[in-house]
């Protein structure tokens, strides 16, 4: 991990633990089946540099499968929720926006959002939508 600020942030039942450093490479929203949030929503992306994130604490807690937008997709074994996605030959880790709440406004200090871009950003950083 590199040197600067860091972030952390964990699964919904404390049993996953990401620390994250630097600023990520971009962030999005998405609507595909996997993104979507319990409640229907599109849901925020982040994406950071596969060096930017280490799992903290509770790497044997999770579960692995091929993710349907590309990547591959770790869910916590207790709560089921999405953690992280790999997307490997990239070099980009994507995470659920959720993970970092607190830290969320100052990790995108910087980050450009256009929502009209997404679509573009997505698939350049390897994200493909379901």
């Amino acid at each position: 991990m590199s040197n600067g600020p860091f972030y952390q942030g964990e699964c919904g039942c404390g049993a996953v633990t990401l620390m994250v450093t630097g600023a990520p490479l971009g962030a999005a929203r998405c609507e595909c089946a996997d993104c979507r949030g319990a409640d229907g929503s599109a849901r925020g992306l982040l994406f950071w540099p596969e060096v930017s994130v280490q799992v903290a604490d509770g790497l044997d807690e999770l579960k692995g499968r091929r993710g349907s937008h590309g990547g591959d997709q770790l869910r916590c074994r207790r709560c089921a929720e999405w953690v992280l996605t790999v997307h490997e030959q990239a070099g980009i880790i994507e995470l659920p926006a959720g993970m970092l709440p607190e830290s969320l406004p100052e990790a995108l200090a910087g980050v450009n959002e256009a929502p009209s871009d997404d679509g573009a950003l997505l698939a350049r950083l390897g994200h493909r939508r379901g």
